[in-house]
């Protein structure tokens, strides 16, 4: 069965407890901030990697590890599913994925040194 609203919104938050756990100097700068959405492959990738490999600590991980292969096939999939109007506008998704970009993004602004 395809993923929940409801398991992604966990996901989100699981990521997001990920980043409180960070020191503020090693998130990502502000300038950098972006949706889940925005740029979502690489993510995808590490997540099903995760529910694979029993690394993760979601609870549908052995579900979701199932439904989609560690494959590039599998990732695809889960792109497409994430992107139903069900799961990519539910208000609770949409909650988690502000949230997480709230904590992600409050690194240092990255400087760029000037070569003359």
């Amino acid at each position: 069965m395809p993923i929940t609203a409801e398991q992604f919104a966990l996901t989100l938050e699981n990521m997001t407890r990920a980043w409180e756990a960070l020191p503020e100097e090693h998130r990502l700068p502000k300038d950098e901030e972006k949706s889940f959405y925005d740029d979502c492959q690489q993510t995808c990738e590490e997540m099903i990697a995760r529910w694979h490999s029993g690394e993760s600590s979601h609870p549908d991980r052995v579900e979701l590890a199932a439904e989609y292969p560690d494959s590039e096939a599998g990732r695809r999939k889960l792109q497409m599913d994430l992107f139903n109007p069900e799961v990519k506008d539910d208000p609770f998704v949409q909650a988690a994925d502000l949230k997480l970009r709230l904590i992600k993004y409050t690194g240092p602004k990255k400087h760029v040194s000037a070569h003359v």
